[in-house]
C-alpha cells in the first residue's frame, strides 16, 4: 500500500470516527449512567429547548415531540456526530404527570399513584449530523406499565429523604437501591429510568450503518 492510500485510509477513519461521535442532549444523571453502562463514550450538551404544553397529542406523540425539540435545538452546536435526546412522562388516568414543582405536589403524585397501574412513556430522538446538517433521523418511543407498592404518608416521607423527587417524572426513581417502591412492571425496566436501552441499541446501530 502506498503512502497516499494509507493517508486516505486514515482520513476516512478520522471522518467516520468524528461522524460517530455521540452527544447526549440531556443533563439527566440516569441517562448518563445508562449510556456509561453500555460502554458508550459521549459528551453532554445542554439543549436550548423549553418544554411546553402541546394539546391534542397522545402520550407517545408528546414525548417524541419533546425529544425531537431537544435534539433540533442542539444541532447548531456540533458539525459532525450523533445527537441523542429523550423525554419521559408518567401517564395516569388520561393525564400527563411530569416532574413535581414542589414537595407538596410530589406527595400528591405518589399518594395518587400508589397501588395503581400507570404508564411511563419515553420518547427518543437520534440525529446524525454531517457538515452541520441533519442527514438521518431515528425517532421512537417506549411504553412501560408500572404498579407501585402501597405507601403511607410516613413511608413517602422516608422515601423522599432518600431520593430527590423534584427532578423525576412521577416523583419516584425506579433505579433507587435505597428504597424499592415498585411492585410490578410490564415492559422495559430501563424505560422507567428514562431511557429504553433495548430499542436504543438497535436504533444507534441503524444510525451508524453507512448504507
Amino acid at each position: 500500500m502506498g503512502l497516499e492510500q494509507r493517508l486516505s485510509g486514515r482520513r476516512k477513519y478520522r471522518e467516520e470516527s468524528c461522524m460517530n461521535k455521540i452527544y447526549l442532549a440531556s443533563s439527566s444523571p440516569r441517562r448518563k449512567k445508562i449510556l456509561r453502562k453500555l460502554n458508550i463514550s459521549f459528551k453532554v450538551i445542554v439543549p436550548h429547548y423549553k418544554e411546553r404544553h402541546l394539546s391534542g397529542l397522545s402520550p407517545a406523540q408528546l414525548v417524541k415531540a419533546h425529544a425531537v425539540g431537544k435534539a433540533a435545538s442542539s444541532v447548531k452546536k456540533i458539525r459532525e456526530g450523533i445527537i441523542i435526546s429523550a423525554d419521559t412522562i408518567v401517564y395516569f388516568q388520561r393525564r400527563v404527570i411530569g416532574k413535581p414543582g414542589n414537595i407538596r405536589e410530589a406527595f400528591k403524585i405518589l399518594e395518587s399513584l400508589q397501588s395503581r397501574w400507570h404508564e411511563v412513556y419515553t420518547g427518543v430522538a437520534l440525529f446524525k449530523i454531517k457538515s452541520g446538517s441533519v442527514v438521518k433521523k431515528i425517532i421512537f418511543f417506549e411504553k412501560t406499565g408500572v404498579l407501585l407498592k402501597k405507601m403511607t404518608r410516613p413511608d413517602i416521607e422516608r422515601y423522599f429523604k432518600k431520593i430527590n423527587p423534584l427532578d423525576k417524572a412521577g416523583a419516584y426513581a425506579i433505579q433507587s437501591k435505597q428504597s424499592k417502591i415498585i411492585k410490578k412492571i410490564k415492559g422495559s425496566f430501563s424505560n422507567v429510568a428514562g431511557f429504553p436501552k433495548e430499542k436504543f441499541i438497535k436504533a444507534l446501530g441503524d444510525l451508524m450503518d453507512p448504507r
